[in-house]
């Protein structure tokens, strides 16, 4: 009897940070998944250890951040530490810097090692039940049948497996026990997320290209003996004649510290081997000096190569995927690599979920390569910079840290990203009169003489950029008073997102227009008709909010038009989808959502929001029906009247 053939949506192979968001979103779409790691446990200590704002927002988004947020450390401030030039064997403080993190989004920079996200991940898989972590897995084969790939109900992966034995290898929890050894999987789209030495990308032939220098560094986690003063500080510390050090302190009473060996000679051999923690930690306490360095407890280190390299391709026919490591590698200095990521496969895996689920056009899969691809090219470039900050001594750089920071900062929040144009995306455009302020490709402009077939109008909201994920700020619920963050509005269940930011309605004039955006809505032909199965409730695929500028005590719940809280026979109005901004709350005054948005409270305006909260769409509420012309590039309808 051959080996067992079975079929499933998506096959994920890594169950690192990046496989595990994966494996998340294909459970809130309720996939048909498998994830598959060769190891028997997750990660129990060391490897990646920060998160930053946008990934924490993407954690929220999946009801995790609570937890992590709860046991890391909260980076507040760093401290550059330089030669005293009264003394170069000597080193001291030369500046403290806010990290500010928090300023562009709802969380500050945290410190916690990957198993405990791996965790977390892994509860939220047993809890909903729908994907698992197979564990001791040996993956043998990989082949794409491209003459079957451009069918979308074809199952072109065949992956061939062999099950290893995991009481041999002190199984966990989450891995399988079972007498079956070896299975072909056959699905639609494989996921590869095996890291950078990735099995996968090998099978698939693709090559990575980028530098990799002389420059070592080691990496250790202890608990720290000694008289530094900024012990409990993210440190920037460059010595004299000894190298350089950067801090992180983790959970408990954990540190991380990155430090410099001397770069190797070209084609020198450089033995890892030989490097031991005790190394690591002496030649630290070279660079702190006159500060003490010991340590008794070591919780984990390694020894790493400084390189940038990432894959010229992220797919293979729409049909095998990479991402993560996978993709992208560089040095830890960044602190960027998990976050990175971890962003990859949730940029991904809600698109692959709209097309299997008979959701969105095919095409949609285009998109992954062009938007992570730019993303993991801005890494490199920013960790050569980094690399080179870290290795070339006391700099002009790190005398002025605050400023060699702040042009990071942005990027390594990760709430700069932005994608587009595509067809996901359209282009904007920033003057009323027509003009477009650059050439766009993928069709939509053609030098500089073709206008697009749809555009957004960046002007109306004009903090909210068009490409980024949506800025969050508090609004006000109007029937129970409650305010609330809009990111908690957009959890990731794979719903797209109409917000109508209606302006001020006390005005008869702008009542009269979301009046008429209501009809339009409320009618058979309208875009949330139009794609949601006739089965299914009027907001499973599209979900339209209203945020309207009046003060709450100036309309009524019932003066909105029933459209924009859906009535139940059964369960009663849907009172969780009309807000209102510039009011007290609870939490007493808080920011004008509109006035953070740049958007005009007179005019108002519609924002389309992607299932991973980019901002896809800007126009005028007049224009609601171009909304429907947007959807009709990218969706499928579900009514077989339209």
């Amino acid at each position: 009897m051959g080996p067992k053939t079975s079929y499933a949506d998506l096959v994920i192979i890594g169950a690192g940070p990046a496989g595990l968001m994966a494996a998340a979103w294909a459970s809130r779409l309720r996939l048909k998944a498998r994830i598959l790691d060769d190891k028997a446990d997750r990660v129990q200590n060391g490897r990646a250890d920060g998160l930053h704002v946008r990934t924490m927002e993407i954690l929220d988004s999946f009801g995790l951040a609570i937890s992590i947020e709860q046991e890391a450390y909260k980076l507040r401030e760093i401290c550059a530490w330089n030669p005293d030039p009264e003394d170069e064997n000597r080193i001291r403080r030369t500046q403290r810097v806010l990290s500010k993190e928090e300023e562009l989004g709802r969380y500050h920079q945290l410190g916690i090692h990957q198993g405990f996200i791996e965790q977390r991940f892994i509860s939220l898989l047993k809890k909903e039940g729908c994907v698992q972590v197979e564990r001791c897995i040996e993956t043998k084969s990989l082949e794409l049948d491209q003459a079957i790939a451009t069918d979308p109900h074809a199952y072109p992966v065949a992956l061939r497996l062999r099950r290893g034995d995991a009481a041999n290898k002190g199984s966990s929890p989450d891995a399988f026990a079972d007498s079956m050894q070896e299975e072909t999987i056959k699905s639609k789209y494989l996921l590869g997320t095996d890291g950078a030495h990735s099995w996968t990308r090998r099978q698939l032939g693709l090559k990575m290209t980028g530098d990799r220098t002389e420059k070592h560094f080691g990496v250790i986690d202890i608990i720290p003996i000694t008289d530094f003063p900024d012990a409990r500080i993210s440190c920037s510390i460059h010595s004299a004649k000894d190298g350089s050090v950067m801090t992180f302190p983790r959970e408990g009473r954990l540190v991380r510290f990155y430090v410099q060996f001397a770069e190797t000679s070209n084609g020198e051999e450089f033995d890892k081997s030989k490097i031991t923690p005790d190394m690591i930690v002496q030649t630290a306490s070279r660079i702190l000096s006159p500060y003490k360095l010991e340590y008794d407890y070591c919780d984990w280190w390694s020894v790493y190569t400084v390189g940038q390299q990432y894959a010229s391709n992220f797919d293979v026919d729409n049909r095998v995927f990479l991402a993560g490591d996978a993709v992208h590698t560089h040095s830890p200095t960044m602190g960027a690599g998990m976050n990175v990521s971890m962003q990859d496969t949730y940029n991904l895996v809600w698109k692959i979920g709209q097309v299997v689920n008979g959701i969105a056009q095919p095409r949609i899969l285009n998109t992954y390569n062009g938007e992570r691809q730019k993303v993991a090219a801005e890494l490199m470039e920013m960790d050569r910079r980094m690399s080179q900050f870290y290795c070339e001594g006391p700099s002009e750089d790190a005398h002025n840290y605050r400023k060699f920071r702040e042009e990071f900062r942005t990027f390594l929040s990760g709430v700069s990203v932005k994608y587009g144009p595509n067809i996901l995306v359209p282009p904007t455009l920033e003057k009323e009169d027509g003009d477009l302020t650059s050439h766009v490709q993928n069709g939509f402009l053609k030098e500089g003489k073709q206008r697009p077939k749809l555009w957004s109008k960046q002007s109306l909201a004009r903090n909210m950029i068009v490409g980024q994920r949506i800025p969050s700020h508090l609004v006000m619920n109007i029937a129970e008073a409650n305010t609330v963050h809009v990111h908690s509005m957009l959890k990731s269940d794979g719903r797209w997102r109409v917000l109508l930011l209606a302006g001020d309605i006390s005005q008869p004039a702008q009542m009269a227009r979301l009046k008429g955006v209501s009809d339009y809505l409320a009618s058979p032909s309208s875009f949330i008709h139009t794609y949601t199965p006739e089965s299914q409730k009027i907001d499973s695929i599209i979900e339209v909010l209203t945020i309207h500028a009046t003060p709450r005590d100036k309309v009524e719940f019932s003066d909105l038009p029933e459209i924009l809280h859906p009535f139940d026979p059964k369960l009663g109005h849907d009172y969780w989808k009309c807000f209102s901004n510039n009011n007290r709350g609870e939490e007493g005054e808080f920011s004008d959502a509109y006035e953070e948005w740049g958007v005009d409270k007179t005019r108002g305006c519609v924002a389309v929001v992607r299932p991973d909260q980019h901002v896809s769409y800007l126009c005028e509420l007049d224009e609601i029906e171009n909304v429907g012309k947007y959807f009709s590039q990218i969706l499928l309808p579900q009514r077989q009247d339209n």
